[in-house]
């Protein structure tokens, strides 16, 4: 090896970055001391013999989701139908750790006698992408109480009421609303009121647990949470739950009970009936508009009616903008 060749082995072997040099084939004729290292999570040691083993093959032995496109994307340099080829793509080591790279395959200027040659890197992005995920979770979350907040709520919505008209399936949602929390605020202090407002989201994370539930913070004292596959007599039972666990905290100041909660249900589906005598199921699909503020609207409207006869008791909306008061859970 003379020195120029020296000189520019050492250069691709300081580089962070993964390099590999394919042939038309896939298989691979170089690759540098970074490339030998990552190596190492895959059981291999840095005296593995790469030489000729064929890159395509490695891809499909992938079983990640991604593995259709990366196939297509080196096909497609390789046979000269695009000139470079980018994507960021998510792997797992044996040890099942997520590592998040950036691919990169062009054509070299260099050629060898029997054919062309390709440049391939990989870059590690994995820090980038872990940073941009807490990024993403801080724009959706609700700071004082790590429940969603109103605009993760709404993405939410849409997605869970496409699937509930979809599929024909039940949704409900709870308008749930802190009593008298000026009081409380004014009582207590908003260190307190805060510390309140946590142990309530506590209490409705509680009853998010499934992909399809959410607890958010709609805003002030004011909570929702959403229940996919729940009928309105299911999402009724659990809202009446959440109010028990609610009094059961006993907050007091000065002798009197402090925290309780109203609640107002609304739901989309098949409904069980609320009369002991007529226990089928009725179809509650007519009418509706494609938009997931609409159950949100109707549980808001049932917790008004829970506030005005006296607070501390959940309410339902019916499709016929009748509210049952009280309801028997």
């Amino acid at each position: 090896m003379n020195i120029a060749e020296q000189l520019l082995s050492g250069i691709l072997d300081t580089l962070p970055l993964q390099i590999a040099v394919i042939d038309e084939t896939s298989s691979i004729i170089y690759v540098n001391q970074a490339w030998r290292k990552f190596g190492l999570l895959y059981g291999l040691d840095l005296e593995t013999d790469w030489f000729g083993i064929a890159y395509l093959d490695v891809c499909r032995a992938n079983e990640d989701t991604n593995q259709p496109l990366l196939v297509d994307g080196i096909e497609r340099v390789l046979s000269g139908s695009i000139a470079l080829f980018t994507t960021d793509y998510l792997c797992h080591t044996p040890t099942q750790e997520p590592t998040w790279l950036t691919l990169s395959l062009q054509p070299m200027q260099t050629t060898l006698a029997d054919g062309k040659l390709f440049l391939l890197s990989l870059t590690n992005i994995t820090h980038h992408k872990q940073t941009e995920d807490r990024i993403s979770a801080l724009t959706l979350t609700d700071p004082l109480t790590g429940l969603a907040n109103r605009r993760r709520l709404e993405q939410f919505m849409r997605d869970e009421w496409s699937r509930a008209i979809r599929h024909q399936s039940s949704l409900s949602v709870m308008m749930v609303d802190a009593d008298h929390f000026k009081q409380l605020n004014d009582s207590m202090g908003h260190g307190a009121g805060d510390e309140c407002l946590r142990q309530l989201a506590g209490i409705l994370k509680r009853y998010s647990n499934r992909p399809g539930d959410l607890a958010a913070r709609f805003g002030g004292e004011e909570f929702v949470l959403v229940l996919s596959q729940t009928t309105q007599q299911e999402a009724a039972k659990i809202a009446e739950r959440i109010r028990q666990k609610v009094m059961a905290l006993d907050i007091r100041f000065a002798g009197h009970r402090l925290m309780t909660v109203s609640i107002g249900v609304a739901s989309l589906g098949i409904q069980q009936s609320q009369s002991h005598k007529e226990q089928h199921a009725r179809n509650q699909w007519l009418n509706f508009s494609e938009d997931g503020n609409l159950l949100i609207e109707q549980a808001d409207k049932a917790l008004y009616v829970a506030k005005k006869q006296g607070r501390n008791r959940v309410e339902v909306y019916d499709k016929h903008h009748r509210l049952t008061v009280p309801l028997s859970v």
